[in-house]
């Protein structure tokens, strides 16, 4: 998961605090320091006297230190602020939530150009006519291959930014052609790094989408 980078912030809750409304403006500089950096170490800080002394330019943090610490907890080594945990925890949350969002709304608008996660119903008649129709272009992906199938266009669309509906036409067929290949047993699941490896390399070019769509039928036979 990625780094939290933004918390809420309750300044009531700080200035209502009868132990923080008791601090001189020392201990408040360091108290403030300390919880700036919790937030942006995970939560933890090492209780190092000298280090923490440099990171909050405070000479005398050993005696600072014992007018607040009642304020943090200390378990193993590591300091850590209660109010600190809980709005780490909550910010997380909230990240992983939107990112969940996100997926699911790459996966509506990847329906909606077409290229749909089958439903049941799909599946079904996908399995009665897999005997007689044999060209890819026309099997329906299951769900699992469309999810890889979109993690890897999503992937390629990072690196190769689409300029045109034609650019991102020929990345979905791309994607759902390595899947294929896949699925026949022409291609290991490495094949979608190496195709990204050409996409970095094709990035390089002053048509980068033309250069890529060279580099893959050069290299593996697309047509």
């Amino acid at each position: 998961m990625k780094k939290v980078k933004f918390v809420q912030l309750e300044p009531n809750a700080f200035l209502s605090d009868g132990d923080f409304g008791a601090m001189n403006a020392e201990q408040r500089g360091v108290y403030w320091s300390l919880i700036l950096y919790l937030y942006c170490n995970g939560g933890r800080l090492k209780l190092d006297f000298e280090k923490l002394g440099r990171l909050c330019a405070c000479e005398n943090f050993e005696q600072v230190w014992s007018k607040i610490e009642r304020k943090f907890s200390f378990r193993g080594g590591y300091i850590r602020h209660k109010r600190v945990t809980a709005e780490l925890k909550r910010a997380a949350e909230f990240m992983e939530n939107r990112r969940t969002a996100g997926l699911k709304g790459a996966a509506k608008r990847w329906q909606r150009d077409g290229e749909a996660m089958p439903t049941k119903r799909n599946e079904i008649e996908k399995e009665s006519k897999a005997s007689s129709n044999t060209n890819s272009s026309d099997k329906s992906l299951s769900s699992s291959s469309s999810l890889r199938a979109l993690n890897f266009n999503t992937a390629l669309a990072n690196i190769l930014r689409p300029r045109s509906q034609s650019d991102r036409t020929c990345f979905r067929n791309v994607a759902n052609w390595l899947v294929e290949g896949c699925a026949t047993g022409r291609f290991d699941e490495r094949i979608f790094e190496r195709v990204l490896d050409y996409a970095k390399e094709a990035k390089k070019g002053r048509n980068p989408a033309a250069v890529f769509m060279a580099l893959i039928k050069k290299e593996l036979g697309y047509k």
